[in-house]
């Protein structure tokens, strides 16, 4: 069988490469899409949408003139001889393009497309379709409009709807739907998305996957501030099922509407949204329209589990407290295209088991994963059967945890999966690597904590750029970007503004640790001898201010850089598009309490290894100098290359 993903692939490049200059790039896959749709609904013999019997696809693709419009025509048609309201088809008509570049357009579908045969596969079609948006989005950095394939088929596979209504308030192109289609076909399918190109989108999708229409509703709208399912339009409509992926970092406006929301989902029990946790305001209206006994999968960022503002603290407390919350799933990074964003599956449920009740089931699945090169993993059919297995055994090992509601409370309603494992696994310069903090909690018995030997202290808040005035004199203030492979650029820090900025000097000796962004930085302030000026330490870092002369700062940066110090440093990261640190969470971190003999020891080892390492990357870079330098001597082009002796 062809390979369709490589197939639809090439047919986007090529759409892209004849559209350049007819159209804005983002909107090169409303045309493929509807060539590919129209082709389907003209080739394929088992939908159950009514056609126009004079149409064919032969007629279209062999005229010479005319094409956008006999494709919109042929749209309308569909849309007024069925039921479904299908003139959303229409919304971006192709009688735009010119004729000539349309006619290569449909060449290059029929080139790279499926063949009669597969044309009567509703799999072989919807993985087409599905692959040629994919395609479209990943070059132009849409890639976050499509949930992976692998989040949507394990949200399905934990929720294993029956029958009845499932509903999505952030259905993209219908990707979650359909695949809870794909379980079931006994399904209601109600979404709501705010794009009026991703609802056409997801109509396409579904006519392509062969879902009855009658079963699939998707209204335009915002969920938030205009949910579109509702019950005399004074209550909610209530689902048996919920799956979602909610937008990400989600800024509010309009917050006083939100305080007197008819509904009842942004204040009261649940807790208040605030302006700039948007993706906690998609989690209350989920569970506002869930049904008496229904059950939801939401992909969301972890920092809804964590962050201490009152809105999310609320929350957390409503959904364990009701015993509303079911599992939490730690999932791998870099599961989501363009973001390192830590996620988490939440599943929640009203009808629990009687053996779930007033417990929550932890999962750490940070280790399921395959690798579509650096900066991709997504989730196989092997590593969804793995999860779904342990979240149907409900069996507690060193990857499953159960909780009971005084545990969690005592952890102050905190949902980090990783509070409650005893290991974590994390990115280190050795590869990814598992720390068993309980092993280091029991096997290293000299342990002391930050705080009893030195002071921490947060940097200063800096003004918005908006207000930074060119020319005015203040305080050179170090930033993230001048901490670079654990050292300080100390020559080309910029000079900032800053009030009191005597309380966020910093002094040699000082080790500075990043508190924000995904970066993990910690550099130890040098000897100033050379600068006139002080220097002031930024709100981007924390500083610890050694006090007990026998610790030796080098000694503690050895121990934070390290996967140990790192494992302990990301148990306690809040947030969820941007992590952060404060000082209270890393006060308590302890470090071997070793002699001052073996610090020196210790710190003069690594010295010792990255001067080795650096004099080796050195050799490494002259030995590849002169072999390309050899190469372009037996060239002849080596006389005239300048500078490479």
């Amino acid at each position: 069988m062809k390979n369709i993903e490589i197939m639809a692939s090439k047919a986007s490049m090529e759409i892209s490469d004849r559209l350049r200059g007819e159209l804005q790039s983002y909107q090169y896959h409303e045309v493929a899409c509807r060539i590919f749709t129209a082709k389907f609904l003209l080739t394929n013999r088992k939908h159950s949408l009514k056609i126009p019997a004079d149409t064919t696809w032969e007629n279209i693709s062999l005229s010479n003139y005319g094409i956008g419009q006999q494709i919109d025509t042929f749209f309308d048609e569909v849309a007024d001889e069925n039921k479904a309201d299908l003139y959303i088809l229409k919304t971006f008509p192709l009688a735009q393009i010119s004729d000539h570049i349309l006619y290569h357009c449909l060449m290059i579908v029929d080139n790279y497309s499926l063949s009669l045969n597969e044309f009567q596969d509703f799999n072989l079609t919807g993985l087409y379709f599905r692959s040629l948006m994919e395609s479209f989005f990943l070059r132009d950095k849409y890639q976050s409009f499509i949930t992976p394939q692998g989040l949507n088929k394990l949200m399905v596979q934990i929720l294993k709807p029956t029958n009845g209504e499932v509903y999505d308030g952030a259905a993209g192109i219908g990707s979650s739907l359909i695949e809870a289609n794909k379980f079931t076909d006994n399904l209601f399918m109600y979404g709501q998305e705010i794009m009026e190109s991703s609802v056409t989108l997801a109509y396409m999708n579904a006519i392509v996957n062969g879902v009855d229409l009658a079963r699939f509703t998707i209204a335009k709208g915002d969920t938030l501030f205009s949910p579109a399912f509702t019950c005399n339009r004074s209550n909610l409509k209530k689902f048996d099922y919920i799956l979602m992926n909610p937008p990400f970092g989600v800024k509010l406006n309009n917050l006083e509407y939100m305080d007197y929301d008819p509904y009842g989902r942004f204040s009261g029990r649940m807790g208040k949204t605030s302006k700039i946790h948007g993706d906690l305001a998609f989690l209350q209206h989920a569970v506002a329209s869930l049904s008496e006994h229904g059950k939801a999968a939401l992909f969301i960022p972890a920092g809804v589990l964590t962050r201490s503002s009152y809105a999310e603290k609320a929350f957390r407390e409503y959904i364990v407290n009701a015993d509303i919350i079911e599992t939490v799933i730690l999932l791998p990074n870099k599961i989501l295209p363009a973001t390192a964003v830590q996620t988490v599956l939440l599943v929640l449920n009203k009808n629990k088991l009687p053996e779930r009740k007033q417990k929550v089931l932890f999962i750490n699945a940070e280790d399921q994963y395959s690798s579509k090169g650096r900066s991709q993993n997504f989730l196989g059919q092997n590593h969804i059967e793995t999860i779904v297995s342990r979240y149907e055994t409900f069996t507690g090992n060193e990857d499953v945890k159960i909780s009971d509601m005084q545990e969690i409370q005592q952890n102050e309603y905190n949902l980090n999966p990783n509070q409650y494992f005893t290991s974590h696994t994390i990115e280190s310069e050795f590869g990814n690597v598992v720390i068993n903090k309980a092993l280091y909690d029991s096997k290293i018995e000299n342990k002391r904590s930050l705080k009893e030997i030195a002071q921490l202290s947060r940097g200063v808040n800096l003004p918005p750029k908006s207000k930074l005035t060119e020319g005015k004199s203040g305080y050179k203030v170090i930033q993230l970007k001048d901490v670079e492979n654990g050292i300080i650029n100390l020559y080309n820090i910029e000079e900032i503004s800053v009030q009191n900025a005597e309380r966020y000097m910093v002094q040699s000796g000082d080790i500075i640790i990043a508190s924000r962004g995904t970066a993990f930085k910690v550099a130890i302030v040098p000897e100033l001898p050379e600068l006139d000026e002080p220097l002031v330490l930024s709100n981007m870092f924390i500083r610890i201010r050694i006090l007990d002369q026998s610790y030796m700062p080098e000694y503690i940066k050895v121990f934070l850089e390290s996967p140990v110090g790192v494992a302990l440093i990301e148990g306690m990261q809040k947030g969820g598009t941007v992590k952060a640190l404060t000082t209270s969470d890393i006060e308590d971190i302890e470090f071997p309490d070793v002699n001052l003999q073996e610090q020196m020891e210790i710190v003069q080892s690594v010295r010792n290894a990255e001067q080795k390492y650096n004099g080796l990357i050195q050799q490494a870079k002259e030995i590849l100098k002169q072999g390309k330098l050899s190469a372009y001597n037996k060239m002849g082009i080596g006389n005239v290359i300048e500078g490479l002796d």
